[in-house]
């Protein structure tokens, strides 16, 4: 646990769960003291006695990178990663063979703690990714038929692995075997489907395709090496030249960190072994950045440590200085700075430009271009000959500069911004407010001019204490007016690049200060500015060139849009000064309005219409050239097919806004429709603060249905959990509403889930009767997939009840119901119910080939909740089915989800079935444990039948054990609780219940005897 953590602090109650789990000793704290001494003294032998340190809160290992396998692996995939950005592939396979050889089979072996083994699969992990990669550069390198044998065995080794069998396939191909390369694609969808239940991913079938088409991108290419750029050139002696310039501005004495970027920049304009240029073109690094990151600095930095290199001079020409931004008069300067008379320089700029690339040919010239805005403002600056190099800084992406090495220069992390700080305000001050240093770090979001800012504000002011500052910084109003200190000021750099920017991209830049999440998808610009989404995207990536905006990659090539927090701050200064309170209230309003209509089009796309669902009157907004009859927003806007999952917490902040707005019809009908994806997706959390602010939001403004609607929805939730009591009383509010505002399909819903309720808690007659009356109020507003659901509520009602063909027939109606709306969901629910039926008349084969249907849907559509049921399902078909191993492996995987999404009744008859099926085997022990556990739970959720059920059979487990007394006190309690309930199957359990119970009166005085 120690080496886990090397170099860290690892707390003493990691250690004692490490060795204990979570069943410690009462002496566990002093037994891991003792194994440290022991330690100690082992490593003092070696002559290290203070390896282990010892902490107020637990104990440091310390050791270097090569006095652990671990941390030295790690160094080498890093270094063969360092060695790949540089173009030498065969040098990086190399350092990877050199990683793999520390290995010497799984790591942290025979170890069974549980938290060692989580930092085991860690390691593994790293280790088999290390060894894709590996791969990978071998057939970069033509190493296909020797990778073949390998990868076959790592492909039997990890069948689960997709990208080994595209490795494999390519292989094959390239050592032209490509009919056993489609056999692989063949063999991998065969275990994915079977294991897995899922088809393999795009990137195998594209392969599979390019391979069926021969595609020439499949043919090996080779690797060459960086072109070897002549050292040796002669200095050019020319008359022209009486003086060598060196205008780079200085490099800061307390420049810190960008070690790796300053090792690319140098080994790109000054290496031998670079294949990122073609051989004779003249090396250029183009630097951008959000303002105040620190470009200029970093390409001072580099400049001079390389000046050596270039003797024949260094040009520096700045592009934000007014005096110095035009062209024409840059080109004018550096021609004079390399010596070319003034009354000789001519005055078009083409005729100026020519005679500064014939000044700067054959020389070694260094050429700095600073903050410039676009690359025709530059292209005439760039010398002809490959002897000269040039940097540029940007806060633009220079996209179009013609073979250039590009460098974005992102923010400090948090270790960085705190060396910074420190050596502008000394370590002992900065360590001193350790916790103010943090927050003052965080304000400056790690942009080292904002760092530099606050730095010098606390050095100029010795008395200060680092918490007054950050108090000023607390203040967003005034935030930017602190960050000013001696000619430095963050305001002006932001408003630099925001006065450059074209009028549209300045107003969308305003607007995005009303979006408050952390980041956003596209769309929501073409809703700020009321236009289409090209027009948006198109105005969005201007601001992701001026770097006004960032923009972040999220798996399955998503990308989104985000906003730098003190950018953010003038962003909002900007907003306030320029649009009106009814520009920004109507901008509000329309995204508002698009994540209503991309819900509602998500909740049909899952339910095939407006079905089990109420809506307020609240505004959708489309953009302007998409119509109402329009194809789906959800297409049209490019969003991705589980889009709504990942977007859950942006959904929750506009739930939130809406009700700062006061717009409360959107505010509750958003917060409704989000319980699509709460419910299948188990985030009860995320419905519970939608719901609880959906209902403080009407409420307040007097909207009787949006506030019975939360209340309703807020029920549904308790009902999910199992709290039967809370769910009741929002119900009943919600119904008493939905009368009073004659809302039909209001009080349907509502019945439907009280009907349910009912069902739990064993009121059979109550159930049928509100399952009526929903039924009846869910046909008359057209609600097809309300019924379906009532339909197949009461189909399970009458199987449980022995009337198989009545609950056929009421499944096979729902079931049509859901084929016609194209409801999966509502499919998958109905099928779930015939395995159900199928199970209860024997017929295990039809039942297990259902489920295994529902588990396909479900999990294709994301609904976790409906993989719970089928996975326990499965495992009770298991059970039936003679597969007792099988069962209970399946069994604990639904208990495990059960207990992960929070889907409490599964969750109980998964141990009361693992109870059983224990108690079936001779593992009384263990039966004892899951069927108490399921036991307390039926207890709290209120489901009489089933802790009657659990009872009866924790009496069996008390009568093999010879406890006679309390088996006797476990049937008496199920069958109290049975009589309450007033159904057929309830009334087959009591009747087991009274034979059991005369068989333990009989058996009591015969063991007493044996006794």
């Amino acid at each position: 646990m120690l080496a886990l953590g090397v170099n860290r602090v690892t707390p003493v109650e990691q250690l004692v769960e490490a060795v204990w789990d979570t069943d410690p000793p009462s002496t566990a704290r002093g037994q891991v003291q003792t194994c440290i001494s022991l330690l100690r003294k082992l490593f003092g032998t070696a002559g290290r006695p203070d390896v282990i340190r010892t902490h107020p809160h637990g104990y440091l290992l310390t050791l270097s990178g090569d006095e652990l396998d671990s941390e030295l692996f790690a160094d080498l995939v890093a270094q063969a990663r360092q060695q790949t950005e540089h173009g030498r592939i065969a040098a990086a396979a190399t350092t990877l063979r050199k990683a793999l050889d520390l290995w010497r089979g799984p790591a942290l072996a025979d170890i069974h703690s549980g938290l060692v083994r989580r930092g085991a699969v860690l390691l593994d992990d790293q280790r088999l990714s290390t060894l894709e990669e590996r791969v990978r550069l071998d057939l970069a390198l033509g190493r296909h038929e020797e990778v073949v044998n390998e990868l076959t065995a790592l492909v039997h080794e990890y069948p689960l692995r997709e990208r080994l069998y595209g490795y494999l396939m390519l292989a094959k191909y390239r050592s032209g075997r490509p009919a056993e390369a489609l056999e692989v694609r063949r063999h991998a969808r065969a275990v994915l489907v079977e294991e897995l239940g899922i088809e393999p991913g795009q990137e195998l079938q594209d392969l599979e395709r390019a391979i069926l088409n021969r595609d020439p991108a499949l043919d090996q290419q080779p690797v060459f090496p960086r072109p070897v750029i002549n050292a040796g050139v002669d200095e050019k002696a020319s008359s022209l030249q009486p003086i060598v310039p060196h205008e780079v501005p200085f490099s800061i004495a307390d420049f810190t960190g960008r070690e790796s970027l300053i090792g690319r920049i140098k080994e790109a304009l000054t290496g031998e072994s670079s294949n990122e240029l073609a051989p004779y073109s003249m090396r250029i690094v183009a630097i951008s950045g959000v303002g105040g990151v620190g470009k200029s600095s970093l390409a001072f930095r580099v400049a001079h440590e390389i000046a050596d290199q270039f003797p024949d001079g260094h040009l520096y020409g700045e592009f934000q200085n007014p005096q110095g931004s035009d062209t024409g008069a840059v080109l004018s300067r550096f021609l004079r700075a390399m010596g070319v008379s003034g009354s000789t320089i001519p005055d078009d700029l083409r005729e100026r430009a020519t005679l500064y690339r014939s000044t700067l040919a054959g020389s070694r010239v260094l050429v700095v271009l600073d903050d410039v805005t676009s690359e025709d403002q530059i292209l005439p600056l760039l010398p002809g000959s490959p002897t000269c190099a040039v940097i540029v800084t940007s806060r633009r992406r220079l996209a179009w500069l013609p073979g250039a090495l590009r460098v974005d220069v992102a923010p400090f992390d948090a270790a960085r911004s705190m060396e910074l700080l420190q050596k502008i305000v000394g370590d002992d001050r900065a360590r001193a407010e350790e916790p103010a240093a943090l927050e003052l770090i965080r304000f400056c979001n790690g942009l080292p001019l904002a760092l530099r800012i606050a730095g010098a504000r606390l050095a100029s002011r010795p008395h200060w204490r680092i918490a007054d500052l950050v108090r000023r910084l607390g203040n967003e109003a005034r935030r930017l007016d602190e960050f000013s200190h001696g000619g430095l000021e963050l305001r002006a750099s932001i408003g630099l690049t925001y006065r450059g920017l074209p009028v549209r991209a300045q107003r969308l830049f305003r607007l995005v200060a009303l979006v408050q999440v952390r980041d956003f998808p596209a769309w929501t610009a073409a809703a700020l500015l009321d236009t289409d989404l090209l027009d948006a995207v198109d105005l969005l990536e201007s601001l992701v060139d001026a770097r006004m905006l960032d923009t972040v990659e999220y798996a399955g090539n998503r990308v989104r849009y985000s906003c730098h927090d003190l950018i953010r701050v003038y962003a909002q200064e900007m907003l306030s000064a320029t649009e009106s309170p009814a520009q920004r209230d109507a901008a509000v309003a329309r995204v508002l309005g698009a994540w209503l209509t991309l819900s509602d089009e998500a909740h049909r796309k899952e339910y095939g219409g407006d079905f089990t669902l109420l809506h307020g009157d609240a505004p959708r907004w489309r953009p302007p050239c998409q119509g109402p009859s329009s194809r789906s927003a959800l297409d049209w806007w490019g969003a991705e097919r589980d889009w709504w999952d990942n977007e859950r917490f942006a959904i929750v902040a506009a739930i939130r806004q809406a009700a700062a707005y006061g717009m409360h019809d959107h505010c509750w009908d958003l917060a409704l429709t989000s319980v699509t994806l709460f419910e299948s997706k188990g985030y009860y959390e995320l419905w519970r603060e939608s719901a609880e602010i959906g209902l403080a939001a009407t409420t307040q403004a007097g909207n009787r249905n949006g506030q019975a609607a939360m209340l309703y929805s807020l029920g549904t939730l308790h009902m999910f959990q199992k709290r039967l009591a809370t769910a009741g009383e929002y119900f009943a509010a919600a119904l008493s509403i939905f009368r009073s505002e004659q809302n039909t399909h209001g009080c349907g819903l509502v019945l439907r889930n009280v009907a349910l309720i009912e069902g739990l808690r064993g009121d059979t007659s109550a159930m049928l009767s509100n399952y009526e009356r929903s039924l009846t109020a869910l046909r008359a507003v057209g609600d097809e997939m309300g019924e379906a659901q009532i339909l197949r509520s009461v189909a399970k009602f009458w199987i449980d009840e022995g009337e198989t063909e009545r609950g056929r027939s009421l499944l096979e109606e729902a079931l049509t119901i859901c084929l016609k709306v194209r409801c999966l969901r509502g499919e998958a629910q109905v099928v779930h119910q015939f395995a159900h039926l199928h199970l209860s008349t024997g017929q295990i084969k039809l039942s297990r080939q259902a489920l295994h249907r529902v588990l396909l849907i479900v999990r294709n559509i994301g609904d976790r909740i409906g993989e719970v049921y089928a996975l326990y399902g499965l495992g009770i078909v298991d059970t039936r089915d003679g597969r007792p191993e099988r069962a209970e492996q399946t069994l604990l995987h639904a208990l495990d989800l059960a207990r992960r999404v929070g889907e409490r009744l599964v969750e109980g008859e998964a141990l009361y079935a693992l109870g059983e099926l224990c108690l079936s085997t001779g593992r009384t022990v263990a039966a004892a444990k899951y069927l108490a556990g399921a036991s307390r739970l039926f207890e709290d959720l209120g489901s009489v039948l089933w802790q009657a059920r659990t009872l009866s059979v924790l009496s069996d487990l008390h009568a093999m054990n010879d406890n006679l007394n309390e088996a006797a006190d476990s049937l008496e309690r199920a069958a109290r609780l049975l009589a309450e309930l007033d159904s057929k199957q309830a009334a087959r359990w009591l009747d087991q219940i009274r034979s059991s119970r005369s068989a333990l009166e009989l058996a009591a005085p015969q063991r007493a005897g044996r006794r």
